[in-house]
Parts: structure tokens; C-alpha cells; sequence
């Protein structure tokens, strides 16, 4: 044997080794990582044929409308491992309109929700425009949830949906209570009011019964000169469902007052019933009373059917009847911002939804 051509090699040997074993343990750390952390793509695609009597207040009207049963969206989520029970997460999430594929509201590319937080043992915190506390403590007490004919508009203030720049903390639950604090703020130099926004909500959630509180208070805007950070928001609700084996029944109380938005009291009550595994039936009332004319004294009748085509495609028919009062303009369809000024509204929307 060629003992300086071996001793040569040698070098050569270790080198091709030691690459072997960079791969390898590379394979292995790259393996580790897509084990420990996960990014999923979802959305929602939902269109339906709409019918509305005194749709600008004295003609009816017929139009293809973006979601009856839950808005249409896409969205990616994630999470990742920290290790000792913590993960990272985020969420980005856009809002769009099915008819010309337009984003819900121009000028945000995730309009829906944008944050990134940590969760673990000592609950979940998140950063960034989030859905609000009386949005999430509200929503699944009304048993018409995220439809397009639902308690929602009445229920949660446009600008209570979702809130910017938003530090939130959820609890863990603990036998069946839980609780949820958000704060924000405008970030305006100088006046620490201006875009405020305070929430805390706390809920009990058993295995047919459930309770919801949330008080939420929001400041308005100082911009461009327009300052109404002095003026405030306060909305309370108190909300419970009880479930018997396939029928849920809904119900609540909530009141608005401050000098943002006309002071007003609703209360609402309905029903959830699962007729058979793929069909089923909802119903609500929701009834507002106030001393502003323009807000006055109306009541809203929902009715929906569902079917459910397969996992992930359900066909559905939304009815709803607005009983306006003297110059009210509660319409059927939510934040339908039409001046229906004391005439009442009649709508029918058949439509279909598809998740993924």
C-alpha cells in the first residue's frame, strides 16, 4: 500500500465526512423546524342574490351582495414552537367582495385583522389591529352569529369591530371562565385621548350554559384640526345561550351611551335549532329603543335556513323584516347605512359559501 498516497487522501476523506454530517444535521434541524411550526392558508368565498323593498327608501331592488352567512375573506395564520408550552403566533387577514373581487375597505391590504402575539400557560397576548372584546364576547350570542342578516350591526358599532394598534390579553380558562382586557391608543403627540379605546370582558362557558359581560369604552379622533377626543363611547353588554340537545337559545341586553353615537338600549333573544345533521334553522328579534329620532324605536325579525352540500360547502336563505318607527332606519342587511327614514324593509338572500 501507497502509504503517501493514502496519507494524502486523508484530508480529502474528512472533509467529504464532515460535509455529510453538515447535511445531515441540517436535514435533521430543517425537519425540527417544520415540526415545530406551522403557517395555514384559509378563506372564505361567500355570494348570494339579494331582494330589498324601499332599498333607498321607496324602490326595491335586486343585487348580486358578498356574503349572507360569513364574510368573504383569505388569510393566513401561523405558529411556532418557543418550547416550555410558549408559542408565537400571528394572523393577517383580508376582507373582499366577491362581485369585483375589490378588497372590503380600499386602503387596507389586511383590513380584517394584522397582529402577532404569544400564547402559552399565562394565557395569549396579541399585538396589532385585532378583532375587539365586545366583538368576540358578543358574536356567539347571537344566534344569527357572523351572518349578513344578524344582531351584529345593531349589536357592535362599526368601528367596535376590529381595533388598531391594540395590545389584547386573554386568560386561560379556568372551569369554564375565562376573561379578555384590550387597550389601545391613537398615538396622537400631546393628547393621549385621541383613538383610545379600553375593553374588558369576562364569560362562563359550560357544557349547555353560557355567559358573557363586556364593557368597552372608545374616545374619538384628534386629525387635520377635527378634534373630538373629549367625547366618548360606552358600550355594556350582558349576554347568555342554553343549550338543549340540538336546540341553543340566544339572548341579551346592551346599552350605548355618549355623546359619539346616540345614546340607545337593544335587546335581542333568539334561537338555534339542528334539524338534521346537514339542515338547519335560526331565528332573532332585536329590538332598539331611543330617544333620537332618527334612531328611534325599530324592530328587526331574522330568519335563516342552512344546508349543508358538504364539509366545507353550505347553501343558505336569509329572510329579515325592519319594523321602523317614525323616522328610524333600520335596515335588514348589516351596516346598510340606507336612510329608510320611518319606512320599513322586507329582504330575501339566497346565496352559497365555501371555506377552505
Amino acid at each position: 500500500m501507497n502509504l503517501r498516497r493514502a496519507s494524502g487522501a486523508l484530508p480529502y476523506v474528512k472533509h467529504a465526512a464532515a460535509s455529510a454530517l453538515c447535511i445531515v444535521v441540517t436535514a435533521l434541524f430543517a425537519s425540527a423546524a417544520r415540526a415545530q411550526s406551522s403557517v395555514t392558508l384559509y378563506g372564505v368565498v361567500d355570494v348570494g342574490i339579494q331582494y330589498r323593498t324601499n332599498e333607498d327608501g321607496q324602490h326595491s331592488a335586486v343585487n348580486l351582495q358578498n356574503y349572507g352567512m360569513i364574510p368573504s375573506q383569505i388569510g393566513l395564520k401561523g405558529t411556532e414552537d418557543l418550547g416550555g408550552g410558549l408559542q408565537a403566533i400571528f394572523r393577517v387577514e383580508q376582507g373582499f367582495n366577491v362581485n369585483d373581487g375589490t378588497p372590503t375597505v380600499p386602503g387596507y391590504e389586511f383590513w380584517r385583522s394584522a397582529y402577532v402575539g404569544l400564547t402559552g400557560n399565562f394565557g395569549t397576548v396579541t399585538f396589532g389591529r385585532q378583532f375587539s372584546v365586545l366583538f368576540e364576547e358578543t358574536l356567539f350570542y347571537d344566534p344569527l352569529y357572523y351572518g349578513g342578516y344578524s344582531g351584529q350591526g345593531v349589536l357592535v358599532p362599526l368601528s367596535a369591530n376590529w381595533i388598531e394598534s391594540a395590545v389584547k390579553f386573554r386568560t386561560v380558562e379556568y372551569a369554564g371562565f375565562s376573561g379578555e382586557a384590550l387597550a389601545a391608543t391613537g398615538g396622537v403627540a400631546g393628547n393621549t385621548r385621541s383613538g383610545r379605546v379600553l375593553e374588558i370582558g369576562a364569560q362562563y362557558l359550560g357544557s349547555r350554559f353560557g355567559v358573557s359581560g363586556v364593557l368597552h369604552q372608545a374616545w374619538g379622533n384628534d386629525v387635520a384640526g377635527d378634534d373630538t377626543s373629549s367625547q366618548q363611547q360606552v358600550v355594556g353588554t350582558l349576554a347568555a345561550h342554553w343549550t338543549i340537545g340540538t336546540l341553543s337559545l340566544y339572548g341579551g341586553a346592551e346599552r350605548q351611551t355618549g355623546s359619539l353615537e346616540p345614546s340607545k338600549t337593544v335587546a335581542w333573544g333568539g334561537a338555534r335549532y339542528q334539524v338534521a345533521p346537514s339542515f338547519g334553522l335560526a331565528g332573532g328579534v332585536y329590538h332598539t329603543w331611543s330617544n333620537t329620532p332618527s334612531v328611534g324605536h325599530p324592530t328587526l325579525f331574522i330568519a335563516n335556513g342552512t344546508y349543508a352540500l358538504s364539509k366545507h360547502t353550505t347553501a343558505y336563505l336569509n329572510l329579515a323584516y325592519s319594523l321602523n318607527s317614525a323616522h328610524s332606519s333600520q335596515t335588514v342587511y348589516e351596516y346598510d347605512f340606507a336612510s329608510l327614514d320611518g319606512a320599513s324593509q322586507f329582504g330575501a338572500m339566497a346565496g352559497i359559501c365555501h371555506t377552505f
